[in-house]
């Protein structure tokens, strides 16, 4: 999850007759690296959305070529790379958990079950702040990747894959029924449509969260959430991301990858050149797709490129996770990538308050700079916020044992306030 309680590798019925939350020195150090990694580029990402209202709007609406290059290279090295990681370790965070109370001979579903409906109560009041909220997703999709707590590993890695295939083949079979029908040029004039609409919403949303009251701006997320969830499309979306991550993350929980690094080494050193060579074959393919000027892009073309896209994003992702790992296990660069660890532990704090200060410096009732300030500007601001992430959560986790909101999730999950500090 997006903190998890992790086992530690000794636990025993006899040493813990309940679960509780882990203690530091049980963390596993690499997935709160990992997390905090993972954070950097949901920040990264998510500046983009913060202060515009689309990828297209601020196509069009920024011409730098400063601005036009952070675009394109957040656009191929960040996005969907590093939801779909922490999508994994929301799965690996469940495994552990079951492994700890499986161990301890304690049931797991109603202390599962209370984490969740929290993290959903969590979600819906982040989603009133902000639309890109995931945090509800995650609790939803949890209850139904308990159902599959007892299926064998290979049955979680092929229904990972099932899945991520389902709304794809659902897409293109849609499509291409569509395009066998009718005229190139309706397909056109649907498309234009379609943009027109596009940049009407985009119009409406740049009104709304620049000039908007602080009571019409949840009012615009909530119109935004149920449009999210209007049609088969969007739920098969679902079904397709971040879904099969979870099961990779379950898996990795059985293997116990991350409990015995070094005998796992091989592997590891595999999925990092495999996510390379996907993730480099998903670029080329998008960079390839963007030069194209036809507005009736080519189905197959079309259908490729977005095949690529569901398997090559994530695998890019596992690249820079495996990539991570391997330097990690080398005690210099553990030194080096130990402040992320600080990060990781506070993940749900952090990313709450990414929040907090970015819809505070873009949206009417703060600083107003919606629309206002350019990618590679946002760039830059991404790098500061997330430097200022790294100070206080060093501080933080050296005086007390959770983040704020880790602490409040814990709370409400066990039914007794628990100790904050060290």
């Amino acid at each position: 999850m997006l903190s998890d309680e992790i086992p530690p590798a000794t636990a025993s019925a006899k040493s813990a007759p309940e679960i509780r939350p882990v203690r530091p020195k049980e963390r596993i150090e690499v997935i709160d690296i990992l997390r905090g990694w993972a954070i950097l580029g949901i920040l990264l990402v998510n500046m983009l959305y913060y202060g515009s209202p689309s990828l297209v709007w601020i196509r069009q609406a920024w011409g730098a070529p400063a601005d036009q290059a952070a675009v394109v290279l957040i656009g191929l090295l960040a996005v969907s790379k590093f939801w779909p990681l922490l999508s994994f370790l929301f799965g690996l965070g469940f495994g552990l958990q079951m492994q700890r109370a499986e161990t301890r001979g304690i049931r797991f579903f109603p202390l599962y079950r209370r984490r969740l409906l929290v993290l959903l109560f969590f979600g819906l009041v982040h989603y009133l702040m902000w639309f890109g909220d995931y945090l509800h997703l995650y609790a939803v999709l949890g209850f139904l990747l308990f159902f599959f707590r007892t299926r064998s590993t290979k049955t979680l890695v092929v229904t990972a894959f099932v899945c991520l295939l389902i709304p794809w083949a659902h897409g293109a079979a849609v499509t291409g029924i569509r395009e066998l029908r009718l005229p190139a040029q309706q397909l056109i004039q649907e498309k234009a449509q379609r943009t027109a609409e596009r940049r009407d919403r985009d119009e409406k949303a740049l009104r709304a969260y620049s000039q908007g009251t602080f009571r019409e701006i949840p009012a615009t997320n909530a119109e935004r959430f149920a449009r999210g969830y209007s049609s088969l499309d969007d739920y098969l979306g679902i079904l397709g991301d971040p879904f099969p991550l979870f099961f990779l993350g379950l898996y990795a929980a059985r293997r116990r990858i991350f409990e015995n690094i070094r005998a796992h080494l091989p592997f590891i050193r595999k999925v990092m050149w495999w996510g390379l060579g996907l993730g480099l074959a998903h670029i080329s393919l998008e960079i390839f797709t963007l030069l194209l000027t036809n507005p009736a892009t080519p189905y197959l073309i079309n259908q490729v490129n977005d095949l690529f896209w569901r398997a090559g994003a994530p695998a890019l992702g596992f690249f820079y996770a495996s990539g991570i790992t391997l330097l990690v296990q080398r005690e210099a660069w553990k030194k080096r990538l130990a402040p992320l660890a600080a990060v990781g532990r506070l993940a749900l704090s952090n990313y709450l308050f990414q929040t907090l200060v970015c819809t505070t410096i873009f949206y009417s009732y703060g600083l107003g700079f919606y629309g206002k300030i350019g990618p590679a500007a946002g760039l830059a601001l991404t790098v500061l916020i997330f430097a200022l992430q790294i100070l206080l959560s060093v501080w933080w986790v050296r005086r007390f044992r959770f983040g704020p909101m880790e602490w409040l999730w814990r709370t409400l999950t066990y039914g007794r306030l628990q100790p904050m500090r060290v």
